[in-house]
C-alpha cells in the first residue's frame, strides 16, 4: 500500500517545492538584480524602433529617428553584418499638404475630408 502513495507523495512534495521556488522569486528581497530601462541621451530626439524581416528571411530591420534633423536612417543585420538600408530627409515629406497616393489607391477619409471636420468644431 505505501508502493501506491510513492508517486503521490513525491508529486506533491515536488509541488510544494515549485511553490516556494516561485514564492521567493517574486519576493520583495528578491536576490536577483533588478532590471532598469535606459534612457536613451540626444535630448530625447532620436528613438529607435526594431523589426524582423519575414519568415525565413534571416534579417532584422533597425529604424533610426532624428526627430530634430527629421532623418529616417534604416539598417539591416544579415548573416552577422551590418549595412544601411537607406537614408532619408523627412523635413519634406511632413510639408505635403494632403496625401500622397502611391500607385493612385484611394485613401478613406482624405486627409482634406478630415481637415473639413475638424475646422467645423
Amino acid at each position: 500500500m505505501t508502493n501506491d502513495r510513492n508517486p503521490l507523495i513525491i508529486a506533491f512534495l515536488l509541488g510544494v517545492c515549485c511553490a516556494l521556488g516561485v514564492a521567493l522569486m517574486f519576493n520583495s528581497n528578491s536576490p536577483f538584480p533588478r532590471a532598469y530601462a535606459q534612457a536613451a541621451g540626444g535630448a530625447n530626439s532620436m528613438f529607435a524602433v526594431t523589426g524582423t524581416g519575414t519568415t525565413n528571411q534571416g534579417r532584422d530591420v533597425l529604424f533610426v529617428v532624428d526627430s530634430a534633423s527629421q532623418r529616417l536612417a534604416i539598417y539591416e543585420y544579415q548573416n552577422g553584418r551590418l549595412k544601411m538600408g537607406a537614408l532619408r530627409n523627412m523635413e519634406f515629406d511632413f510639408q505635403i499638404p494632403y496625401e500622397y497616393l502611391a500607385g493612385k489607391k484611394k485613401q478613406e477619409p482624405t486627409v482634406l475630408d478630415i481637415k473639413k471636420a475638424v475646422e467645423k468644431k
